[in-house]
């Protein structure tokens, strides 16, 4: 056991200090852990792979699947043109309505998609009107974080409480739908304050990008040469893409999704994988697709996501044979002394600590566990509910501390390669790699998810 949990701790502190080699320092890790344990027959290969998430594999894979697909049929700019014409170029509207559609939109759909989905939405309607992208960048991934929580398929720690704990969807709108609609109400005005205090204040073009941060999570440019020649002109578009009809090419995804998100929300009550559910869905949308199958499978930018949670999740399951994870349990136990609300916020403290420093997917996958273990004591599944808020709040810490920072910042860097952007709008997209003026939104805001968090556990176990 102790030498599983030193391998662990190495593992784990090892991916807060290279979050761009987290993925390899996981599997590296895990490797060392069965050998030693095959080794020296502390557990069985079918015991660790027991708890492999193949549902949360192919679910994610099919949400990538369909971001992809919106992405191809330019439903993007047609939600982009959408947000013009409703806003009729009012600037305040559009602080307002983009974190309150990424929230919604989380809803129902993966955090990492919605990300994907609306990073390129987010500045071209900021270089439009003239807006500043950051607040309108960080406030929407935090929005896409709190829509991500309350509900059973919105996002993967919630997927994961779903497949993995007693945690119903009554559950779910009870302790977790109320307070993140209300968080997600108090982040219209704190992102309209923050605008109105820190960004008017400052001086754009005596801003500089964090190079930390942009060089960690961006592609170079590609390089320029002194006789440097004009990119030929784009390649004519197969047949497939100039004759498809709007209702193959716009509304057969559209429905598709919507039908998508309707089974994997009832396959649970009838006892239904929605794995198979996820499967059925990503045949069909390779049928109807405009593009050939092998191209848009081939550019779904989710590998590096499946293999993480899948190394992560095997590495829990080892932690949990070899009795870790009990020795856990006993010391927060005897730390707390069986005290309901000391142990209901040890979990939010813990999920918010893990969470900020490795993001929500190892949180989940290390405290799940634990927690099942906890809740016959705190009882009413309440346990599970500090587990997810306390995820919220430290995924929304820090850019890399949900999987959709990252990728935001990779898509901010993709955009601005892929297009002819003004300097001085230039530097003012480069904010969001300025980590100082980049956590000066977040990290006020995710105290206030904490702390309502946890005045809302105390006033549930009072009133309940």
């Amino acid at each position: 056991m102790t030498f599983a949990i030193i391998v662990a701790l190495i593992v784990y502190i090892a991916m807060i200090f290279s979050i761009k080699y987290r993925t390899a320092i996981t599997s590296i890790g895990l490797g060392v852990i069965l050998i030693y344990g095959t080794v020296t027959n502390t557990f069985t290969l079918s015991d660790v792979l027991s708890n492999f998430p193949i549902e949360i594999i192919t679910l994610i894979l099919a949400l990538g699947l369909f971001s992809k697909t919106f992405e191809n049929n330019s439903f993007f700019k047609y939600i982009g043109d959408k947000f013009l014409s409703i806003s009729k170029g009012k600037k305040t509207l559009i602080y307002i309505l983009l974190p309150l559609v990424m929230y919604f939109t989380s809803l129902f759909m993966n955090n990492l998609s919605v990300v994907l989905l609306f990073t390129f939405i987010c500045l071209e309607l900021s270089i439009k009107l003239e807006l500043s992208p950051l607040p309108i960048l960080v406030s929407g991934l935090i929005a896409s974080n709190i829509g991500g929580c309350p509900l059973p398929w919105a996002d993967t720690p919630a997927v994961i409480l779903t497949l993995y704990s007693g945690f119903s969807l009554m559950d779910f709108l009870t302790k977790l739908f109320i307070p993140c609609a209300l968080l997600a109400g108090l982040l219209i005005p704190y992102t309209l304050w923050w605008v109105k205090k820190y960004d008017k204040k400052n001086d754009i073009m005596n801003i500089s990008d964090d190079a930390y941060l942009k060089n960690k999570f961006t592609d170079p440019p590609p390089p320029h040469h002194p006789n440097h020649i004009p990119p030929p002109t784009p390649p004519i578009l197969h047949d497939r893409h100039i004759n498809a009809s709007k209702f193959k090419k716009i509304y057969c995804p559209i429905i598709l999704f919507i039908s998508f998100i309707i089974a994997i929300c009832i396959s649970p009550f009838y006892s239904i994988s929605i794995s198979f559910i996820s499967i059925i869905y990503i045949g069909l949308l390779l049928l109807i697709t405009i593009d050939k199958p092998d191209n848009i499978l081939n550019t779904v930018p989710v590998l590096d996501s499946l293999v993480f949670i899948s190394t992560l999740f095997i590495l829990s399951s080892v932690l949990e044979k070899s009795g870790v994870l009990d020795s856990i349990v006993k010391y927060i136990i005897s730390f707390t002394s069986d005290n309901v609300f000391l142990i209901l916020l040890a979990v939010l403290f813990s999920a918010f600590i893990i969470a900020t420093f490795l993001s929500a997917g190892p949180a989940a996958a290390t405290l799940l566990p634990i927690c099942l273990q906890l809740n016959p004591i705190v009882g009413s599944n309440l346990v599970y509910a500090a587990l997810a808020l306390g995820i919220l709040a430290g995924s929304s810490m820090l850019p890399w501390s949900a999987t959709g920072g990252p990728i935001m910042l990779s898509e901010v860097g993709r955009y601005q390669n892929d297009h002819i952007i003004e300097s001085n709008y230039k530097v003012k997209i480069n904010q969001v790699y300025n980590l100082k003026k980049y956590i000066s939104f977040s990290i006020p805001f995710s105290l206030i998810i904490l702390s309502i968090s946890a005045l809302f556990l105390i006033s549930y176990v009072f009133i309940f």
